[in-house]
């Protein structure tokens, strides 16, 4: 009896222990927030805060303040965002609204406001302006979060094509006063985002402090294409800024010997005639003796035997007559024909399909800027006759992805903005930094000439529509590696702004751009409320 007293009473105490750990799990809890408690950002557009149940809001009479800690200056939550498909344990509080006058139509429109001065901020949730569906209260609770100033990364190396990658050197114009890499580390990806190699955990900071060097775990030297993303938060300079979001490419080359051919496996084209190989990172072809045939079948189910001659370590193969008859033709290159620095060649297998058609003479047909004179560079639109793509080179990089932009004192980068392409048209960003999510482009306001050579561009180019064997339509890419012609040139020159005619207290101007994003400097032209009125920039 005694032994079954004590098991009911052990029993009652683990029930009860399990029943407090289930109590404790449904509190109504807070689970997130954006920004998080002490984060540093960018900017903020909005308030969002996650729970374990959903809520009701009810936000106090006058909003809820957020305030720069350091100069006093406030913002008000005073919305609270309503989407029926958004779920109901999240809040997102949004800013206050003002006018501002469109610059197209004259009219007035309300834009929600939002924080971006460097700083930190505070703001107060007070009890009883969230409740769960349990009708539980979300306590008083205060939250942080700082406005940190941007880092720029001036540049990286390696920039170019390179035979090993082992580390990485990023350069700074300010000081960098520490490095911090997540504790769950930086990875180097290929192109298909699989983790190649992890970055060892201690940055090398140079001596002047203007540079960083994280060195790889392992080096990398198999060909392709690989990418870093770096986070914001990594590098920390001595005045508080912090670097944004980046993702940096890196190109290995490839130094193995090996040979092409003009034909592509699976390439659709409009003749067939003689086969010509070529060779990459070889000193000395050698054609065997007895080491097999070049073969072509054709369409019609007939064989050609080619005739080999090699000259200047580029063979030719000829077959001795016409190949007209459309259809699909197969070489066929067998193993061991010929040696690459004493290497014997592996077998290769290239078909082809020969259909006839028309070509249309692919044209530049527009370039913006069409002015030639202009008051900034920040973006250059090509637009063609025809559907365009840009050509790929044997390891299926865009040849033109990056270009040249000259300038009388130094060269600019464009870099193709991959995001805007449409059909005709290829758009290239001056000084293109990637976002995270996209590209954007720092201007060139600097006064004098800039000359863009188009043979820079090699691009792809379609036929006309047709319908294919299986009776669906298609589009023949007729054109492989169509090298642009042409140049065009632009000169900036000095925008006329009238901001300096308003007369302002204490010489005090805070200025806002259309959007109703407050600005530090005016950059280029268009209306900007300057304390209160509307002023146009020319």
């Amino acid at each position: 009896m005694k032994k079954f007293t004590l098991f009911l009473l052990s029993m009652f105490c683990v029930l009860g222990t399990a029943m407090a750990q289930d109590n404790e799990e449904d509190a109504f809890a807070l689970l997130y927030t954006s920004p998080e408690n002490g984060a540093s950002v960018f900017s903020v557009n909005y308030i969002q805060l996650g729970f374990n149940k959903n809520v009701t809001v009810a936000l106090p009479e006058g909003g809820i303040e957020v305030k720069n800690n350091e100069t006093g200056e406030s913002v008000k939550l005073t919305r609270v965002y309503e989407d029926p498909y958004m779920s109901k344990s999240m809040v997102m509080l949004m800013f206050e609204q003002k006018t501002v006058i469109d610059e197209k139509d004259g009219k007035e429109n309300l834009v929600d406001m939002y924080i971006n001065t460097p700083g930190t901020y505070s703001y107060t949730i007070p009890a009883g302006v969230i409740t769960s569906a349990d009708n539980e209260v979300f306590p008083e609770q205060t939250f942080t979060f700082t406005i940190a100033k941007q880092l720029a990364i001036e540049s990286v190396s390696p920039s170019e094509a390179t035979t090993q990658l082992d580390k990485i050197v990023f350069t700074f114009s300010t000081p960098i006063a520490d490095v911090k890499i997540p504790a769950s580390g930086m990875y180097i990806v290929d192109n298909y985002w699989t983790p190649v190699t992890k970055i060892k955990d201690k940055a090398i900071i140079s001596e002047d402090k203007k540079s960083v060097t994280l060195e790889l775990e392992a080096p990398i030297t198999a060909p392709g294409g690989y990418n870093l993303d770096v986070y914001p938060g990594v590098f920390i300079s001595e005045d508080g800024g912090i670097n944004e979001s980046r993702s940096f490419s890196f190109q290995i080359l490839d130094t193995a010997p090996s040979f092409s051919t003009n034909y592509k496996d699976g390439e659709r084209v409009k003749e067939v005639g003689d086969l010509e190989i070529t060779f990459k990172n070889v000193n000395e072809v050698k054609l065997v003796e007895g080491g097999g045939d070049v073969m072509v079948y054709l369409p019609g189910g007939g064989e050609l035997t080619g005739t080999a001659n090699l000259v200047d370590n580029v063979i030719t193969v000829t077959f001795g007559q016409e190949m007209t008859e459309e259809g699909d033709y197969t070489f066929y290159i067998p193993a061991g024909m010929f040696t690459m620095d004493g290497v014997a060649n592996e077998e290769r297998v290239i078909n082809v399909t020969l259909f006839t058609f028309e070509v249309t003479e692919l044209k530049v047909v527009g370039v913006t800027p069409v002015e030639s004179e202009v008051t900034q560079l920040d973006r250059i639109v090509i637009e063609f006759n025809q559907d365009v793509t840009l050509s790929f080179d044997e390891n299926w990089q865009m040849i033109s992805n990056e270009i040249v932009l000259k300038g009388e004192d130094k060269d600019y980068k464009l870099t193709y903005n991959s995001m805007s392409n449409v059909g005709t048209k290829l758009e290239y960003l001056v000084n293109a930094e990637w976002t995270g999510y996209e590209y954007a482009a720092t201007p060139i306001t600097a006064e004098g000439k800039y000359t863009l050579d188009l043979s820079q561009i090699v691009v792809d180019h379609a036929a006309e529509d047709y319908i294919d064997e299986w009776g669906y339509p298609n589009k023949m890419w007729h054109e492989k590696n169509k090298r642009c012609e042409g140049t065009y040139t632009w000169t900036v020159v000095a925008g006329e702004s009238s901001i300096d005619d308003i007369v302002v207290e204490n010489g005090v101007k805070v200025i806002y751009d259309i959007t109703g994003r407050r600005v530090e400097n005016i950059t280029k032209a268009g209306i900007y409320i300057v304390n209160g009125k509307k002023v146009l920039v020319k």
